[in-house]
């Protein structure tokens, strides 16, 4: 919400600026007129509090700022003598395009948006139904599982079961049935099986017996984990051929073309540092990005994860943030000192950049990664316990009973360590059985950050005011519900394994090795050419004749430190790219995963290139 609130701002400031310059009457004249529905609407289901003139005065200044960025580049180029018929070129392409591109992507965000909630609001499914299924089986009061689906989620889908449950209170629909047909009919347009499973939940409150109405809640669920399975089954199947273009055009062509650069000036093809810093560490890197952006777009959610409040820290982050940059500075320092190595100085600053994000990452993010390492065991060890817990209740035996002989079974786990703080809360603590797993200050289960542990806590103590044995089955039966629960997420893990772990290693190796390898040729092919314009340039002048592309014959531009330092940035920016695309795929929108994933991985990419880069630049140099 804050990135969309950011984005209100600017879009309303920028119309007060434009507003000066221009009549507003004029301004809101072009939004009536080119302001498509698709804009409106997605402007609306975003949630963003801002009107269509708003957004294309953003685009306008945004497409301008691109204008003026890529005329500061040429009058740097200029007064540094550096405009060739390359750089004019490439300027006047950039002068045509940036702005362009900068106007549709600023302008189309409410529609990018509005998609992006749409497709990661499915991930919310499984969690939603499983709510309602979990109440249903309990109390077969539909209002009432609506009610404590929208209350035990924080997801988008559970604030539009709320909405829907206020439209009903307000008189909106006539009947409740209504209300969830013309939900289910609204959400039928992305999910097939979420309208599919609302629709059997539906024909479940008319089930007089129980039998009848668990297999229709079975069959309701059982819609929803298969309908997400093939959801990502689809996603993957359909991920080679972008991910193939991903590696082969935006990965190995960049890389591959290191090594012609300086055979290229054979031919007259001259291009200096900062054009191929404008390359490198401009143009490929964003549309790498964009095309992996585009590819993690159509991802469907399958399971969201957990949200985490901050995390008190004996460092906090912005301690880290000024050791980080001390680090990268401290390493990069070491350029200026004349140190014999097999690779060249500019390498101090690559890793420079590669410590001071590692060292952030790692510092900031690991208490996090840690904390999500422990809710995922803890949810797995949850269910098993449910199931002694619910034998203990179903023979009669009392809540803090149960609770301690279930922390005696699972001692040395999380899990058992909160049924523990459960019985002695209820013993000790004279607290009620709500207040002793649930209460802010005390409870055994408070601090637990698992929307799914703690909204089967809250159906644990609805149904410990039934009797023994009905509370004992369906606690066993809330086991075996998180049991599918978690079998599904296992087979979409597994699932997508195979893709992630090949773009990983990708990633993290093959990336790495090859732009150390094509950089250590490079350098190669530069000191043949050199060698070569010496030896020519000692031709006899009647000689000259018989080789007519001597004029054209010259060095590369680009010496050797610029090279390693141009190169070695755009494999970091790669690297954080691909990291990105493999995480979003395996994780979805983990920022925890994503930046703890950069914090161990960039070093040893960076390691891979640096090695790769002298044992290959000294192959390479044996040779000539």
């Amino acid at each position: 919400m804050e990135a969309e609130g950011r984005y209100a701002r600017l879009c309303r400031a920028s119309y007060r600026a434009l507003s000066a310059l221009v009549n507003r009457e004029r301004i809101d004249g072009y939004s009536s007129r080119y302001a498509s529905r698709g804009l409106v609407a997605s402007i609306g289901f975003a949630g963003l509090e801002v009107k269509p003139s708003e957004v294309f005065s953003l685009a306008f200044f945004s497409a301008m700022g691109a204008l003026a960025l890529v005329s500061t580049v040429g009058l740097i180029a200029l007064a540094l003598g550096l405009m060739d018929s390359t750089m004019a070129i490439m300027l006047i392409a950039c002068g045509g395009i940036a702005p362009l591109l900068t106007y549709v992507y600023v302008g189309e965000y409410p529609k990018r948006r509005a998609a992006y909630m749409r497709v990661h609001s499915l991930g919310d499914v499984p969690e939603v139904i499983s709510y309602v299924v979990m109440a249903m089986k309990l109390n077969p009061n539909i209002e009432l599982a609506l009610k404590f689906a929208a209350s035990s989620s924080k997801r988008q889908l559970a604030k539009d079961v709320k909405k829907l449950m206020w439209d009903l209170q307000m008189r909106a629909y006539d009947s409740l049935d209504m209300a969830l047909g013309a939900f289910a009919s609204e959400w039928g347009g992305y999910s097939e099986h979420f309208k599919r499973a609302v629709f059997l939940i539906k024909s479940a409150t008319g089930e007089r017996e129980e039998a009848m109405r668990t297999i229709a809640l079975n069959r309701a669920l059982d819609v929803v984990l298969q309908g997400t399975k093939g959801l990502m089954y689809s996603f993957s199947s359909a991920l080679h051929s972008p991910a193939l273009i991903l590696y082969s055009i935006f990965v190995m062509v960049p890389l591959a073309l290191v090594a012609m650069l300086p055979a290229a000036a054979i031919v007259g093809l001259r291009i200096n540092a900062i054009e191929l810093a404008l390359l490198y560490d401009l143009l490929f890197p964003l549309a790498t990005l964009v095309y992996a952006h585009s590819i993690l777009m159509r991802r469907p959610a399958a399971f969201t994860p957990p949200d985490i409040p901050n995390v008190k820290q004996a460092i906090p982050a912005w301690a880290w943030a000024a050791l980080a940059l001390s680090s990268g500075a401290a390493i990069s320092a070491l350029y200026f000192f004349p140190l014999s190595l097999p690779i060249a100085r500019s390498a101090f600053p690559v890793w420079g950049v590669t410590a001071a994000i590692s060292v952030y990452c790692l510092g900031v993010y690991t208490p996090y990664k840690k904390l999500r390492d422990d809710i995922k065991k803890m949810e797995d060890e949850f269910a098993d316990s449910l199931f002694i817990l619910g034998r203990r209740v179903s023979e009669g035996r009392s809540p803090e009973e149960g609770f301690a002989y279930t922390a005696a079974m699972t001692s040395g786990t999380s899990v058992g360590k909160a049924y523990a703080r459960a019985a002695y809360n209820i013993r000790c603590l004279r607290t009620t059985l709500r207040d002793a797993v649930l209460s802010p200050e005390y409870g055994a289960f408070s601090d637990v950050y698992s929307d799914r542990i703690r909204a089967t806590i809250a159906m644990l103590v609805e149904s410990s005011g039934k009797s023994g044995e009905i509370a004992g089955n369906s606690i066993v039966r809330l086991a075996d519900h998180l049991k599918e629960l978690q079998s599904i997420e296992d087979d979409i893990r597994k699932m997508l394994y195979t893709m992630t772990s090949m773009l990983k290693t990708t990633c993290i190796v093959f990336a790495p090795f090859i732009g150390g390898v094509t950089l250590a040729l490079s350098q190669s092919i530069s000191d043949v050419v050199a060698h070569t314009l010496a030896n020519l340039s000692d031709m006899p002048e009647s000689a000259r004749q018989y080789f007519p592309m001597v004029p054209e014959f010259s060095a590369p531009m680009v010496s050797n430190e610029q090279f390693v330092l141009i190169i070695g940035l755009y494999l970091v920016m790669l690297v954080i790219i691909l990291l990105r695309f493999v995480s979003g795929i395996e994780h979805g929108d983990d920022r925890y995963e994503f930046m703890y994933g950069v914090g161990t991985a960039l070093p040893i990419a960076m390691a891979i290139f640096t090695v790769t880069t002298a044992l290959a630049g000294s192959a390479f140099g044996s040779l000539i």
